[in-house]
């Protein structure tokens, strides 16, 4: 079975992407956590009410910034064998290719688990049960990892 760590970002608006947030938990509990430098004025109406709010971090960090240290961090969270950054929407990939500058790091491939993989009550439960608001991408990476069925057709 390869590595598995969950992902999440939020992002600017749905039209032209850019990235506000990144978190991601693996399996046997690291976290990674970083918030991008971003300009408001291209945040829609839905993210400058729901997902703006919940920032936390007062550092924001450039995409380079955030390639550096989540490379790093890919480093010393990683075991022997492929490692699969599993996410749950395409615009999480897109924030994924941003970061990587679409050259991902050797030895990781990047599963979409859409929704037959991650229970949504389950993810639901998770947000009511540790009070971690949804829209906030730490938050939701810890929710996809909770709500994870656990199975994964064959990962080439």
């Amino acid at each position: 079975m390869p590595q598995q760590i969950f992902v999440d970002t939020e992002f600017t608006n749905f039209e032209s992407p850019k990235l506000i947030s990144i978190g991601l938990v693996a399996v046997s509990g690291e976290e990674f956590y970083a918030e991008a430098e971003y300009d408001q004025y291209e945040c829609s109406n839905f993210v400058l009410d729901q997902v703006v709010p919940l920032l936390t971090e007062k550092k924001k960090y450039t995409l380079d910034d955030i390639r550096g240290c989540l490379l790093s961090w890919i480093d010393s969270v990683r075991t022997d064998g492929v490692m699969l950054i599993c996410y749950d929407s395409e615009y999480d990939y897109k924030m994924l290719e941003q970061i990587f500058r679409n050259q991902k790091p050797s030895s990781v491939l990047f599963r979409n688990l859409g929704s037959s993989y991650a229970n949504g009550l389950k993810r639901y439960e998770f947000h009511i049960k540790n009070k971690q608001p949804e829209h906030h991408a730490l938050h939701d990476a810890r929710a996809l990892h909770y709500a994870f069925r656990g199975w994964l057709r064959k990962v080439r």
